[in-house]
């Protein structure tokens, strides 16, 4: 095949192709687009979370409070502390099975507690220490008032989604029947996940759990993109230049 030939057939193949680059790139869903808000459902032990199941974590964190402390890396709370040292080896309402078995009760474990339910607490991801967001992240509510708020947030700092819930039972000895998990999933991370309960009273919770998918895809950032109009800036004339020859 004469070369001049060759090369005109390899500038077709080359100019649809960097159309379609062009075209693909901007469309990429946003962040929120994709994200997901889980709960409110029923939870005795971890195996009863959305994430027992899902493999390829690069790092997934699972904070019990049993050792009555919160120092699971990479998260703060914006309120209240553990269970056991602002109240005292007293009442918990922790998640049931952390006392190692199912029996409706949750006293013998520990848990969080913030005095101030409606104004809530909220769970703040670092990326620097973790080495990137959480894709996925949850916490079980075990006791306060009705109604009950879950929010998560992206990267950004903007809302993912809200999820509400009204199984509150009024009761406040260690009761584990109204214990509810709620989670948020985002592949471009998740900075904050918020829980509040119904004004007047305090709020419990347990199980705080967040973990990064090694397979996650994120949306171009606008840098990305510029510098991939630039580039195609300079390849076009080339093609150009070889169609010509």
């Amino acid at each position: 095949m004469p070369h001049h030939a060759q090369t005109r057939r390899s500038s077709r193949r080359i100019a649809p192709a960097l159309a379609t680059l062009f075209i693909a790139a901007p469309l990429a869903a946003p962040a929120a687009a994709s994200a997901q808000i889980l709960g409110p459902t029923p939870y005795l032990q971890f195996s009863d979370s959305p994430f027992a199941s899902v493999s390829g974590f690069q790092y997934f964190h699972l904070e019990t409070f049993e050792d009555h402390l919160l120092n699971v890396p990479g998260v703060t709370a914006s309120a209240g502390g553990v269970s056991s040292v602002v109240f005292g080896p007293n009442i918990h309402d922790s998640v049931d099975g952390d006392d190692g078995v199912i029996d409706g009760s949750g006293l013998n474990g520990d848990s969080y507690f913030s005095a101030d339910g409606g104004a809530g607490i909220s769970f703040i991801f670092n990326s620097t220490t973790l080495g990137g967001l959480p894709t996925h992240a949850g916490i079980v509510w075990t006791d306060g008032l009705n109604p009950i708020i879950f929010q998560a947030f992206d990267q950004n700092g903007n809302l993912l989604g809200t999820q509400t819930g009204n199984h509150a039972d009024g009761s406040f000895d260690g009761g584990t029947g109204e214990d509810r998990f709620y989670g948020a999933i985002n592949g471009s991370g998740i900075s904050r996940i918020f829980i509040a309960s119904g004004a007047g009273g305090g709020i419990e919770v347990d199980h705080l759990q967040y973990g990064r998918l090694g397979n996650t895809t994120t949306v171009p950032e606008p840098s990305s993109m510029a510098l991939l109009g630039t580039g195609l800036v300079a390849i076009i004339p080339m093609a150009r230049r070889r169609r010509r020859r």
